[in-house]
């Protein structure tokens, strides 16, 4: 089967989870961080190299509740902690690297980022960009400035060495809707898209398998 080699991943329905429920929002985004880990594994046995994945979008951190937002933080720190600790990037390879404008999350998250950071920075084999406070319309802005700032010539090359993320996804997987919602705007020119209607907490392995089959069986045209 063809593998796609870096896969852009949209994990949305959390809170819809929760709500079916009766559970609290945050339960629902630490249960779909329980099936991002199995996620990771089920992309990294099929041998992708690179995930990037939406985290926490700039639009919602500005609209959630304040409480709600630091349950959210709080399940954050508790995976950023198992993941510092993890024997998984050492043993996958993996370089994890943290996007977007981290400036506002709590201060607690952001030296767990770095640390993370510092600690896979090594590592070659595989890439995981975990797209926090990200904003892709922000990330292209960001981008345009600092080229004129530097007053370099604006080419699709120079430009994509501005972005967060630099590579293109081969595959964009998105659960419970069938939108981009301002994610990898320009990465995702000519990526192949795969949308689930499950709630991301709901998606199993098997759904992972049918996105990479409708995957090994499209051609991509770039755009031909």
């Amino acid at each position: 089967m063809k593998i796609p080699n870096h896969i852009a991943l949209i994990p949305d329905g959390n809170r819809r989870w929760a709500e079916a429920r009766g559970l609290r929002p945050w339960e629902g985004h630490r249960a779909g961080i329980e099936c991002f880990k199995e996620f990771l594994d089920w992309c990294y046995d099929a041998g992708v190299e690179e995930i990037t994945a939406y985290s926490l979008s700039q639009e919602n951190l500005g609209k959630r509740a304040r409480m709600e937002m630091d349950f959210l933080f709080r399940v954050y720190e508790e995976n950023l902690l198992e993941l510092l600790g993890s024997d998984m990037v050492v043993k996958r390879q993996v370089r994890v690297r943290f996007v977007g404008n981290l400036s506002p999350l709590p201060e607690t998250m952001q030296d767990l980022m770095a640390d993370i950071e510092a600690r896979t920075a090594k590592f070659k084999k595989r890439k995981l960009n975990l797209c926090v406070n990200y904003s892709s319309r922000a990330e292209i802005l960001r981008a345009a400035n600092e080229l004129a700032r530097a007053k370099k010539p604006i080419t699709e090359k120079s430009f994509e060495k501005a972005l967060w993320v630099r590579s293109a996804p081969d595959l964009l997987i998105r659960t419970a809707e069938k939108r981009i919602s301002n994610f990898m705007l320009w990465q995702c020119a000519y990526s192949e898209m795969y949308f689930s209607p499950k709630l991301f907490p709901d998606f199993t392995k098997q759904d992972f398998e049918d996105a990479l089959e409708q995957y090994g069986k499209t051609e991509r045209r770039y755009g031909q």
